[in-house]
């Protein structure tokens, strides 16, 4: 007992959330996620690790939703804080695209393996697709509600095509193989979301 207390005592058990955790800032830092590594910092086996977060790309898909989702909360609370006149929705979304493409683990999968990144991010059958497509409706349909927006579309198509500008700006590496641009993003949402 007294050893236990002097080094620390047993190490705690790891949870998926603590893979999740290693993984996002692994990928805020611009660094690679490896399963085996993941597994070695967790002092789990690669089987485990597998068992409680899938593949790779599964984990990949949740740091980067993770990531999207926070990056959206709270660029969406200062832009509410702001209220500007205009759809709050464009400019949380002008504002986001410029983050992505700074972001050092974005650049490093554009760098290393941009058509998995855009396959992750940008298929029908994505959960990512999914999850944004809806976040970004209910955006929507606040600006619509307030007037900030009067495209006559329902939310979810709006949001559909909306998703569907970023990510022509944002992976534009993977997609044409040209440099990404929020700059004219930003311009072309804030045209369509009026």
């Amino acid at each position: 007992m007294t050893r236990q207390l002097r080094d620390g005592g047993p190490r705690p058990r790891s949870t998926p959330l603590d893979a999740l955790r290693i993984a996002h800032r692994w990928f805020r830092a611009g660094r690679r996620i490896d399963i085996q590594a993941i597994a070695a910092e967790l002092g789990v086996s690669r089987v485990t690790l597998h068992r409680w977060v899938g593949t790779r790309e599964q984990l990949l898909l949740e740091v980067l939703w993770l990531n999207a989702e926070r990056s959206l909360d709270r660029l969406a609370e200062s832009v509410r804080q702001e209220a500007p006149a205009r759809s709050w929705t464009a400019e949380i979304l002008s504002r986001w695209a410029a983050d992505v493409v700074a972001h050092p683990g974005i650049r490093h999968l554009q760098a290393t393996e941009a058509e998995m990144l855009a396959r992750l991010l940008t298929q029908d059958a994505s959960e990512f697709q999914s999850r944004i497509t809806d976040k970004i409706a209910t955006m929507l349909a606040e600006d619509i509600a307030a007037g900030r927006v009067t495209v006559e579309l329902e939310p979810a198509e709006l949001a559909y095509a909306t998703v569907r500008i970023v990510e022509s700006f944002v992976h534009t590496p993977a997609i044409t193989g040209g440099a990404p641009d929020p700059a004219q993003n930003a311009r072309v949402l804030r045209a369509l979301l009026r």
